[in-house]
């Protein structure tokens, strides 16, 4: 584990955000005094839980925060976040790396975080347990701790062997047992003196308690006897109500029978009412049925003559109709010879107005056409006359040219003939042979070739004779031309020879030759250029002409179809009028058809009803006479019933007259029970309202009862006599006893807990003792060794040696520190010089951190009181240790600030505010990095 790097906003001098970012080993702090240095220091304590102002050097803790200088006002947030490397494990927290974060707001409220997730300050401080890292560890060195170490108490000495035993856990766990002890054995003594109160209150509420349930067992007697003697007293008049309810159910019995008996005749004659009843209603129904029947005959006969009067007249409706369909046929058909006369107008009307458009258009485009050629055709003459000008320039300039170098083909001829002594007679002398050999050669090949010519037309034996003439004659042609090659070769020889170098590719003849031709081609294109525009003139102005002519045209073509448009609107209304003309016919045809039909429908319905009614009118004569022959039955059939209702009444009779005697004599039964019933509620309702309790609920027990009701009363009344003696009695003693027994009970629970808590704590405190004791021995004893080894590595000799105070007061003993310096005696400490003291706090450092190394080491100037020499050492010491671990040393020294391979400077450009520059040095003391801390500015408070 390793720091890797610390973030400071906001905290004492650094106003804006910076970021410190150490490597391993030895990473130097340097700035002049006042620079903020040390607030980098204590902003390390104050992020790791560092509570006290005095140590973080202020009055308040609100003093940390940044709070303004003329230039920059305060802030209202302190914020500083630690970054440590926990690859190594040794953070309880499975995570490579870990965030520690403290911010404090101006209004007091102080926040912690691990990796951005709240927390609580005693969850930081349990982070750094055992680890050597902490507000007041051995991994934060300056110069009060050295003073401390230095101090005349021993006992000030102890917390950097408590840090490196591993005991400040132990201690913490102790004291947190002491304190439980001690509210423990509190709790015990406030528990036994409430005990002794409820103990009062138990022993009086046991009494009473006692005496209230014996006063509960004698109102249970009293109520068990009242209970017994109620029952017998329902039992009797049960009894009685019994034999009563036995004799009314026999006169009930009775009297249902002869109910059942005037029910059935009661029945026979609502069933032979009920014939006589349907059947009169049957007889009135045929009644009606029968006049129903002569309406209907009477009503269809007069519907008959209606329909028939109708039909007639919708005959005549019908030929009405007829009559104008034909009229209106004939007018329709006028009116479509006209629609179709004027449509084939107007078609003709749209064909030419078409040919029109087609003329316009077709000249439009013609004249679009020429348009667009006479504006090609000008930038072309544009164009040729831009590249003619050009040409006559190129040309002059080749002219220019030409004379020069003409003038310079004379005069290096001349120099040059006379320098050679060329003759020019003897030239033009060899010429002329050379031009007759070759003119004598052209006639003799011309005659062989006619000569072959005509020996291949020749037979076998004539054409080889032929051909020998040939060959001889080829011969001679070629003497000739050897000849006339012999006269080549001599011509050349005789050429001088800066003729040649006149005629080479950059010769000046050839570079002559080369202008006239360019003077040459630019003349032809020049002319070429010229002929092309009056051509291209010639034509724009014969397309001027036909465009003018093409526009008069058009403008007669515009005026046609205007003309043709109005003749056409004319005839467009004419046939409208025609068509709504048509419409109308067409709707009143429409209509005259529809009448005549249904007309035609009207009749065929009219005619099929009169058919039905014809048909309805038979049936009713059917059903009249079938109703008749009902109404003659029914009549003769109510007679019957109607004598037979007379026998049964008078049976009837009868029998009502004696089922009122034994209605009387059941009314009479059903009284006494009424009263009977009223007794035994009266026994139910008087026995709850004394007792609050339903009788009902004893029913079984009223045939276990083997006492008279005397004996029942004599009991009564001695239990009644034993409840006055009782006194007064506190009812509620029992539940109250209960309380104050549970109360009670707990209570003796809760003492017995706290003997077994004290117990506990006190074995606990004494293992936390011994387990500290041992760790503390162990670490001493390696501390011890160490430092003499360390003491004899820095002083280069002599002896150190450490004593506890009181050994048999391992927990609590102060530290004693001797040293022997070279050529000295062995003496306290605090009898050395100033750097011998502050060397031998070093070298107890140092020999704690073999012991435990911490993570990482601050060292605050604790080099100043040392001398060259003993700087030195030191340094090389440093150096070993920043190999296994990291330190982070504030100096001013020279030498010092070498062993470093970091160097982070703390500046104050801007006043009362700092700023980090750091530095890192390769191992031949080149920079190989350097970065500026540039403040990124401030987050939203």
């Amino acid at each position: 584990m390793f720091l890797k790097s610390i973030q400071i906003f906001g905290f004492k001098s650094f106003a804006d955000r910076s970021v410190i970012e150490f490597r391993d080993g030895i990473s130097a702090l340097l700035g002049p005094n006042g620079c903020g240095k040390s607030n980098v220091v204590d902003s390390i304590k104050w992020v790791l839980g560092e509570q006290s102002t005095k140590t973080l050097r202020a009055e308040k803790m609100e003093d940390v925060i940044f709070n303004g200088t003329e230039n920059r006002k305060a802030l209202n947030v302190a914020e500083v976040t630690l970054t440590l490397s926990n690859d190594d494990g040794v953070l309880p927290i499975e995570i490579p790396e870990i965030e520690v974060k403290r911010r404090l707001h101006r209004s007091g409220e102080s926040e912690y975080f691990i990796n951005s997730a709240p927390v609580k300050l005693r969850e930081v401080r349990e982070l750094f347990f055992d680890t050597g890292i902490g507000k007041s560890s051995y991994s934060i060195m300056e110069q009060g701790k050295i003073d401390q170490i230095l101090s005349n108490k021993p006992e000030e000495r102890r917390y950097i062997f408590e840090e490196a035993a591993g005991i400040t856990k132990y201690k913490l766990k102790g004291a947190e047992a002491e304190r439980k002890l001690q509210r423990t054995e509190e709790n015990m003594r406030q528990v036994e003196g409430i005990l002794r109160e409820v103990k009062r209150s138990y022993d009086t509420l046991k009494v009473q308690s006692e005496k209230t349930f014996s006063y509960r067992d004698l109102k249970e007697r009293i109520f068990d006897l009242e209970l017994d003697i109620q029952l017998l007293k329902l039992k009797g008049i049960l009894d009685d109500q019994h034999q009563k309810e036995e004799k009314l159910k026999e006169k009930s019995q009775k009297r249902d029978e002869l109910r059942s008996a005037i029910d059935t005749i009661n029945n026979l004659l609502e069933e032979n009412l009920d014939q006589v009843n349907s059947m009169e209603s049957s007889l009135i129904e045929a009644q009606k049925k029968l006049y129903g029947i002569d309406i209907e005959k009477s009503n269809r006969e007069s519907r008959r003559q209606i329909l028939t009067e109708r039909s007639s007249e919708l005959e005549q409706q019908a030929k009405t109709a007829v009559e104008r369909q034909s009229s209106i046929r004939e007018k329709i058909a006028s009116t479509g010879e006209g629609i179709s006369a004027r449509e084939a107008s107007l078609a003709e009307f749209d064909k030419r107005i078409g040919e029109i458009e087609e003329h316009i258009a077709s000249f439009t485009r013609n004249i679009e056409s020429a348009n667009g050629r006479i504006g090609e055709n000008e930038k072309h003459i544009a164009q040729n006359e831009k590249t003619v000008l050009s040409l006559e320039r190129q040309r002059e300039d080749l002219q220019v040219k030409l004379r020069e170098i003409t003038d310079d083909i004379v005069t290096q001829l001349d120099s040059k003939l006379k320098e050679t002594g060329y003759s020019r007679q003897e030239r033009a002398d060899m010429e002329e042979e050379i031009l007759n050999t070759i003119e004598s050669l052209s006639i003799q090949l011309k005659g062989k070739q006619s000569l072959v010519e005509d020996a291949l037309k020749l037979d076998e034996s004539e054409k080889q004779k032929t051909l020998s003439l040939v060959r001889d004659a080829f011969e001679a042609t070629g003497l000739a031309t050897k000849k006339l090659s012999e006269l080549f070769t001599r011509y050349r020889s005789a050429v001088p020879s800066f003729i040649d170098e006149f005629l080479a590719p950059e010769g000046i003849i050839t570079i002559k030759r080369e202008i006239d031709r360019n003077i040459e081609e630019a003349g032809t294109e020049m002319t070429r250029r010229r002929e092309e525009i009056a051509a291209l003139r010639e034509e724009n102005k014969n397309l001027s002409s036909k465009i003018e002519e093409y526009r008069r045209t058009l403008e007669e073509l515009r005026i046609s179809r205007a003309q043709m448009d109005t003749q056409k609107e004319a005839m467009k209304e004419s046939l409208a009028g025609l068509k709504r003309e048509l419409n109308d016919l067409e709707k009143q045809l429409a209509a005259a058809e529809a009448e005549a039909q249904r007309c035609k429908l009207n009749i065929e319905e009219n005619s099929a009803k009169i058919k039905a009614l014809d048909r309805e009118r038979v049936e009713l004569d059917q059903q009249e006479a079938k109703l008749k022959k009902e109404l003659t039955n029914l009549e003769a059939g109510i007679n019957d019933r109607n004598k037979e209702l007379l026998k049964k009444e008078d049976n009837l009779k009868q029998q009502m007259d004696q089922l009122g005697k034994i209605q009387s004599q059941v009314e009479q039964l059903q009284v006494n029970l009424a009263g009977l019933n009223a007794e035994v509620r009266n026994i139910y309702d008087n026995f709850r309202d004394r007792h609050s309790r339903d009788l009902n609920e004893y029913d079984s027990r009223m045939f276990e009862i083997r006492e008279d009701a005397k004996d029942l009363r004599d009991k009564l009344s001695k239990a009644k006599e034993e409840l006055k003696a009782l006194g007064q009695v506190n009812l509620m003693a029992p539940e109250e006893f209960s309380e104050v027994k549970e109360r009670y009970d707990f209570l003796n629970g809760q003492l017995d807990d706290l003997y077994k808590a004290r117990e506990d704590l006190t074995r606990i405190t004494k293992q936390i003792r011994v387990e500290s004791t041992e760790l503390f021995l162990d670490t001493y004893e390696k501390i011890k060794k160490n430092f003499h080894s360390m003491f004899r590595r820095l002083f280069g000799g002599g002896r150190g040696e450490l004593q506890l105070t009181e050994p048999n007061e391992v927990l609590t003993s102060g530290i004693e520190i001797y040293a022997q310096p070279p050529g000295k005696k062995l003496e306290n400490i605090s009898l050395l010089s100033g750097g011998e003291r502050s060397l031998t706090a070093v070298g107890l450092l140092f020999a704690t951190y073999m012991v435990k190394p911490s993570p990482f080491c601050i060292l605050d100037e604790i080099d100043a009181a040392l001398d060259e020499s003993n700087v030195g050492r030191f340094v090389n010491v440093l150096m070993e240790f920043g190999n296994k671990s990291q330190f982070i040393v504030i100096t001013h020294n020279k030498k010092t600030v070498a062993g470093a391979k970091t160097l982070l400077g703390v500046t104050m450009e801007e006043s009362g505010v700092s700023k980090i520059i750091a530095v890192r040095l390769a191992d031949d003391g080149n920079v190989v990095e350097e970065e500026v801390d540039e403040p990124d500015g401030v987050p939203t408070e």
